[in-house]
């Protein structure tokens, strides 16, 4: 049994390890933005970020295995130590896990009271993976902004405040997510050439993509900072989020230009990453 459990727990560690950031954090820190805004009773928000953690949990979970079914050939290139690409899990059995995974998913939702955002992800997850809508750029960059409301809507919900104002940051947030979101293809173009995908990168070229991507953040992070942020509460702890977000924000478009390499962009990915982790972050000092 304590083998049986070890192994589960590898392999799972080993589907969504590179994802944890935007793909779990997110829920639990726009539920707590929700939590805030509405001045929840202490005694509410302990259970409701538990359900949030759960929830985003499993988001990631099944978009992963999904995605990691539908892309071994790509992973034997760029990430041949996951899972399926190193002969750990079978294609059957990381199947079923993906069925399985998604009934709980759709239970919790219902449970929540989020299930039509719970069906959007299930809905986005295949176009995205089976039906091949991440073989094209902009149909690939779509499933992620809508990946990103799905995300942040159910969120907002679960903390239990009015929709209006998590929507208000959501669609923001969602078209950082959108826009710039091709940086995430920078890095995987020689598996993406080798799989016969058309990835924006590889649509646009390089140094264009790396212009394309470069407007998208300095946009969202525009609107998010001026029109979200210091619009709604101006103090020092707004201030030092924004500048901070800011400075992240430059350093982000900077490594795009100074740094053109597959090692350079996965980290500029990473960064990309943490600045999408803290925008539900900034909701939550702007909205306490």
């Amino acid at each position: 049994m304590i083998r049986l459990l070890t192994r589960e727990l590898s392999l799972c560690y080993g589907f969504v390890r590179r994802d944890l950031g935007t793909g779990l954090l997110p829920v639990p820190l726009f539920t707590l933005a929700s939590l805030l805004y509405r001045r929840a009773p202490r005694a509410e928000i302990a259970p409701a970020i538990a359900h949030a953690f759960l929830f985003g949990f499993l988001y990631l979970y099944t978009f992963v295995v999904s995605n990691q079914i539908t892309g071994v050939r790509e992973d034997r290139v760029n990430k041949p130590d996951r899972p399926i690409a190193s002969g750990v899990e079978s294609l059957s059995a990381a199947k079923t896990r993906y069925w399985l995974l998604t009934a709980l998913y759709l239970v919790l939702g219902h449970y929540l009271g989020v299930t039509i955002w719970t069906l959007l992800w299930i809905g986005t997850t295949i176009a995205h993976n089976p039906l091949g809508f991440s073989n094209f750029g902009p149909t690939k960059d779509l499933c992620m902004g809508l990946g990103c409301i799905a995300q942040l809507k159910a969120a907002w919900t679960i903390g239990g405040a009015p929709a209006a104002m998590g929507w208000y940051w959501t669609k923001v947030i969602a078209l950082y997510m959108l826009w710039p979101i091709p940086l995430q293809d920078l890095r995987d173009v020689p598996g993406d050439l080798a799989a016969g995908r058309r990835t924006t990168p590889i649509l646009l070229g390089d140094f264009a993509a790396r212009v394309y991507i470069s407007v998208g953040i300095v946009v969202s992070q525009y609107l998010l900072i001026y029109h979200r942020i210091l619009e709604y509460r101006c103090d020092t702890s707004t201030v030092a989020t924004a500048v901070a977000l800011g400075l992240m924000t430059i350093g982000c478009i900077f490594r795009l230009f100074a740094f053109r390499s597959l090692t350079s962009d996965r980290f500029s990915y990473w960064l990309y990453t943490v600045i999408y982790v803290c925008q539900p972050l900034a909701a939550c000092v702007t909205l306490r």
